[in-house]
């Protein structure tokens, strides 16, 4: 397809010549690739051409079946030269999964060449589809040596939305000793920057899920909590790493995100992301630190009131309820202040139920 350079940020434009009465742009919004047409106004006031939504291939048959041009089309038909280029690419793609789909000879020749190729495709979003699919059918020995092409580059590929996909791939396929090159070079990375990042927690997640009793997982996480974990846990990506550490991380790790929870509460239960973590730790953890963490809550009864009105706290009373050591204590608490929580939207909804 045609992709829209990295710098013009989900706009750009290439041009087509669609006969000599008009003029047109393709643009891309988002998603979507329009044709703009572009008429010559009849006044200064004249309006705007409107986009018409078309499709990829529509956009291919325009502009290879374009009429000729001069020459200053031809420069602008020139800007627009990786168009053939990424359609060549895409349909060698095509015929590597049909390869890899057929087997025998055809497919081992198709993973030879992914092989020789993965660091590249990797960084790619159709070539990362390519990758995915050889480790799919790829025999033990093929799969570490798609995964031996990203050594070096776990960092890089750890903030890429395509190639951070064959790491998890990785994590997923292979054994915790083949995959343990992916968490030796994130320790090597910034990890405060790392986990805040949309890609950079997933593979994080993987890890914890996948090889949590792992030394080296386990130092990675050490590392993720040295930081601030108030901050982690209050993140929109951040948040679900310390989730991922409350499930399957060491009890020493468990703990610090625990302890952070408690320091603050109203805060932490009543934050869009940190209360998710708050609720997790409830239903979770181990029932010594899940009663631990309760009875933090309900030792101010004004706080089960507060979380009861609240559109995020509300959730954390819901688990509250179902928690025998503090179940009776909640239901008293909120049987005591029915009339005002009756009068809230979050409030009233919990009574209900």
């Amino acid at each position: 397809g045609i992709r829209p350079p990295a710098t013009e940020q989900y706009k750009s434009r290439a041009c087509l010549a669609l006969g000599p009465a008009m003029s047109a742009s393709v643009v891309v919004k988002n998603t979507f690739i329009c044709v703009v047409e572009e008429e010559v106004p009849a006044s200064p006031m004249g309006s705007r051409g409107r986009a018409q939504t078309t499709d990829v291939a529509t956009l291919v048959r325009q502009f290879v079946h374009a009429p000729s041009v001069g020459e200053e089309d031809e420069e602008e038909m020139r800007k627009c030269s990786s168009a053939p280029a990424a359609i060549d690419a895409n349909h060698r793609v095509a015929s590597l999964v049909a390869a890899l789909d057929a087997g025998g000879a055809a497919a081992a020749a198709a993973l030879s060449e992914i092989c020789s190729s993965v660091r590249t495709l990797a960084f790619d979003a159709v070539g990362c589809s390519l990758v995915l699919r050889a480790f799919e059918v790829a025999r033990t020995s093929e799969a570490q040596a798609l995964a031996a092409g990203l050594r070096g580059w776990v960092g890089e590929a750890a903030r890429s939305s395509s190639a951070c996909r064959v790491l998890e791939q990785i994590v997923h396929s292979l054994g915790t000793a083949d995959a343990a090159f992916i968490a030796e070079e994130l320790l090597g990375q910034r990890l405060s920057a790392l986990v805040l990042n949309a890609n950079g927690c997933s593979i994080l997640r993987r890890l914890i899920e996948y090889s949590p009793e792992d030394a080296r997982t386990q130092a990675l996480v050490d590392a993720v909590l040295s930081a601030d974990v108030a901050v982690l846990c209050g993140h929109k990506f951040g948040h679900e790493v310390a989730m991922s550490i409350l499930s399957n991380g060491s009890s020493g790790q468990r703990g610090m995100i625990l302890s952070a929870l408690q320091s603050d509460v109203q805060r932490f239960a009543r934050h869009r992301f940190a209360s998710q973590v708050f609720e997790h730790a409830l239903a979770f953890c181990s029932d010594e630190e899940r009663n631990i963490l309760a009875l933090e809550v309900v030792a101010r009864p004004s706080t089960v009131v507060a979380l009861a009105c609240h559109n995020f706290g509300v959730n954390i009373v819901r688990v509250l309820l179902e928690l025998p050591k503090v179940s009776k204590q909640v239901q008293m608490l909120l049987v005591k202040s029915s009339g005002r929580i009756s009068r809230d939207r979050f409030g009233s909804e919990l009574m209900r139920e």
